[in-house]
């Protein structure tokens, strides 16, 4: 497959910091990041959630010596006590990510389109309005930095095609088969639906990352029932959780 938009997304000049947590998505945008020779460097989120934590910062920190590419590991304490596990580690992330910015570097994040249809999927389930139905931006300015995800126009299919067309390898993260975490319940009980069923073509999500909160409350409706019919045809049991 091809990255070519990668080269209006990101500029030789600029540098880059990549969360790289050793999974499928965020390796093979680094192993893009260093074909393309971007001026780039790589820091590891140690949540400590894991038995397998500290094998996965090894080999992140292996990967990057093999291509050459700086990397440190961020060590930070999640505590899910007032907003859930999967919350307090997204804020402990993004902040440690943030505090270990230097002048004029941005903040490359690897989500894909299958991360935000299920970003949608929760937004409905939580009964989110307009905005909430806009899921994740390309980019979004934090403070004086910038925040990318050039991959959100590409799939978990295209980027598994890559990695092997590459010989890369990757780390899975246990976590996500529980299906206590709410976005992984959604995605084993519903997300397999409309993969199965061709769904995931007919909700142009990519475009609507862009505008959908601008929409008239037509198209937000049109969204709504979309999803919503799909929701009752496919897995009414999500109504008793989602």
């Amino acid at each position: 497959m091809s990255f070519s938009h990668l080269a209006s997304l990101l500029t030789p000049d600029a540098g880059y910091v990549l969360a790289f947590s050793g999974g499928l998505d965020s390796t093979v945008l680094l192993h893009q990041l260093v074909s393309q020779q971007l001026r780039v460097r790589a820091l590891h989120v140690h949540h400590g959630l894991s038995p397998n934590a500290d094998s996965w910062a090894t080999h992140c920190m292996g990967v990057c010596q093999q291509w050459h590419v700086s990397c440190e590991v961020l060590k930070v304490q999640v505590d899910g006590q007032a907003k859930g596990i999967e919350a307090a580690a997204r804020e402990a992330r993004y902040q440690a990510l943030f505090q270990q910015l230097h002048p004029g570097e941005h903040l490359l994040t690897a989500q894909h389109l299958d991360d935000q249809c299920e970003t949608l999927l929760l937004a409905l389930k939580r009964g989110s309005g307009p905005a909430g139905l806009a899921a994740m931006p390309e980019q979004r300015q934090v403070g004086a930095h910038l925040h990318l995800r050039p991959l959100l126009d590409v799939s978990r299919q295209q980027l598994e095609a890559y990695a092997a067309e590459h010989q890369l390898r990757w780390i899975e993260d246990e976590s996500n088969a529980d299906s206590r975490y709410d976005r992984n319940f959604c995605v084993s009980k519903f997300c397999h639906c409309y993969r199965r069923g061709g769904h995931i073509s007919v909700l142009p999500v990519p475009a609507a990352r862009h505008s959908v909160a601008s929409k008239s409350s037509c198209w937000t409706n049109y969204w709504l029932n979309n999803w919503r019919n799909l929701l009752m045809s496919e897995a009414p049991y999500l109504s008793f959780r989602c």
